[in-house]
């Protein structure tokens, strides 16, 4: 699929059962479960630059916050960096931009059957981690790179940089697992932290496993959260 609204690439995730959580992780990806999901669209990376500064011409977004990286002075709105992932983006902000282009945040658990497969595998591409695989701290990069940069990271599914790079927003409020779609987290208008997904640049390996839960306010805005948009299926 290919957003008409900034011409995004989306891949086909088919519906069915996934193992979601880790018992070898932290408490909070406890206890592992299985969740069936319908089938969905997710954005093969995440919105760079270039794809958010069209909802910004537009008038349907409001520019970051902070328009520098960690070791870049000008970034967002740089056109060496149009292919990187926008960065000084809140929950709101991403979720705006998502619905401009008709489109949503994914749910924390779309997210790690995107990321995952239905294998229960560690990492995208299975196990183990090095820097020819995904963008984290290891003396890697010590910055955000160009998305779509790791060929051998990408997930079952085709997607890239679901490990490292960015942290990315979803949809889902953080709460205690098994996760459950209709029990209060998936509503938009709740007050609470929304889940984060993938690790970042900025942080070590085991934080980019993909059962992995990061989560923030969502007016929280760093230098290594973005994030990427889902689609249902009509």
């Amino acid at each position: 699929w290919t957003s008409e609204e900034d011409g995004a690439v989306m891949m086909y995730v088919p519906a069915g059962e996934f193992t979601m959580g880790s018992d070898s992780g932290e408490d909070d990806e406890k206890p592992v479960h299985q969740v069936y999901l319908d089938s969905f669209w997710i954005d093969q990376t995440e919105v760079t630059n270039e794809l958010y500064a069209k909802c910004v011409s537009a008038g349907a977004c409001k520019e970051p916050s902070d328009k520098n990286s960690n070791a870049h002075s000008s970034y967002y709105g740089n056109s060496e960096f149009n292919n990187y992932p926008v960065l000084f983006v809140d929950w709101n902000m991403a979720k705006t931009y998502c619905e401009w282009r008709g489109d949503r945040l994914s749910t924390e658990a779309e997210w790690e059957k995107a990321a995952r497969g239905t294998d229960g595998r560690t990492y995208p591409w299975g196990e183990g981690i090095d820097c020819n695989q995904a963008n984290y701290q290891s003396g890697c990069v010590g910055d955000t790179t160009k998305v779509g940069s790791y060929e051998s990271g990408k997930s079952p599914y085709g997607l890239y940089d679901m490990a490292g790079n960015v942290w990315e927003w979803t949809s889902s409020l953080y709460k205690s697992y098994p996760y459950v779609f209709n029990d209060g987290r998936e509503d938009l208008d709740a007050a609470g932290s929304r889940v984060l997904r993938g690790g970042s640049w900025y942080d070590y390996y085991s934080l980019a496993r993909s059962a992995v839960r990061g989560n923030y306010s969502p007016d929280s805005i760093f230098n290594d959260i973005g994030f990427r948009c889902a689609r249902s299926l009509p």
